[in-house]
């Protein structure tokens, strides 16, 4: 019979080659703050437990860690549930990986949380997979929003619903974020992928419930909004537009104003396909943006079957 009186948390965590973070559980800024970090957690992220206790677990997210993810982590703390999540994480020196995680409350004996454990396990390697399948998926893996192929299923059920009996007009708005391939350039990429999910984070917050967003290209977003004129829709994206540029967007080289080129396409039974709306979208985009920025192209699909 082994003998386990002898065995301790400490000796269990230490000896494991899963990551193990103890917090406290104030979840308000700058909390939580980390108590406890094990011998795995340095070996991946270069962190010693010097360098992460007392700091918030929020040292290793970037501009690509997903903000809807987080969220939903947030929501879970909150609420005193326990969290099982994949999230993109950044080491001391700016490594990249990614983390299968575990996050359990716990309680005094009264109920009360007192502390926060995770369990992370690295799974980088699964990840690089995913990210290949991702492809073919319906997601877009740096902003957590749907993807051309998410976007387009929209569309094509909106085109659907346009044989029926007096339904209203859809329309597609697409949104391009201005000279980003500059920004990118003299700012770095970290900088570039900040805007992208700030971008999809604020227009996912403005729009109707009934309406769908994706990201449909590198700067490119798109709004699928559903039973609305063309006057109103050209309104909705004007306010969109003025959202956008109002509000700087808070990035690794510091906060930042940028605008965006819309065009507004209606989606109706004569079109071909969503990748047709969306490629005419496009071409409506370009030719407005050739006379000035912040413009509001439009144009009425109407193409032959």
């Amino acid at each position: 019979m082994i003998d386990l009186t002898n065995i301790t948390f400490k000796n269990v965590v230490e000896a494991t080659n899963d990551i193990v973070i103890v917090t406290d559980a104030a979840l308000t800024p700058p909390g939580p703050r980390i108590l406890y970090v094990n011998p795995a957690f340095t070996r991946l992220t270069g962190y010693t437990p010097e360098d992460a206790i007392g700091q918030s677990p929020r040292m290793l997210q970037g501009p690509s860690t997903s903000r809807v993810t987080l969220a939903k982590i947030r929501q879970n703390l909150q609420a005193g549930l326990d969290v099982r999540e994949t999230v993109l994480n950044f080491g001391k020196f700016g490594t990249r990986y990614w983390l299968d995680l575990s996050i359990t409350p716990l309680r005094n004996p009264a109920g009360v949380i007192v502390a926060f454990i995770a369990i992370q396990r690295d799974v980088t390697l699964n990840r690089h997979q995913v990210d290949i399948a991702g492809r073919t998926t319906e997601r877009d893996i740096l902003t957590g929003i749907p993807n051309l192929l998410g976007l387009s299923s929209a569309i094509e059920s909106n085109m659907l619903s346009k044989t029926a009996p007096n339904a209203l007009p859809c329309h597609l708005a697409s949104f391009e974020i201005e000279h980003f391939e500059q920004i990118a350039a003299e700012y770095g990429d970290a900088t570039a992928e900040a805007l992208l999910i700030g971008v999809a984070d604020r227009l996912a917050d403005n729009i109707r419930r009934i309406d769908s967003i994706g990201r449909i290209g590198r700067n490119t977003f798109g709004i699928c909004m559903a039973s609305i004129s063309l006057a109103n829709a050209t309104i909705m994206c004007d306010r969109l537009r003025n959202c956008i540029a109002e509000e700087p967007f808070a990035t690794p080289s510091g906060r930042m104003n940028i605008t965006v080129g819309i065009s507004i396409s209606a989606i109706d039974t004569d079109s071909q396909s969503a990748s047709d709306i969306i490629a005419r979208a496009g071409n409506t985009r370009h030719t407005a943006h050739k006379s000035g920025r912040r413009r509001i192209g439009i144009e009425q699909l109407r193409i032959r079957p």
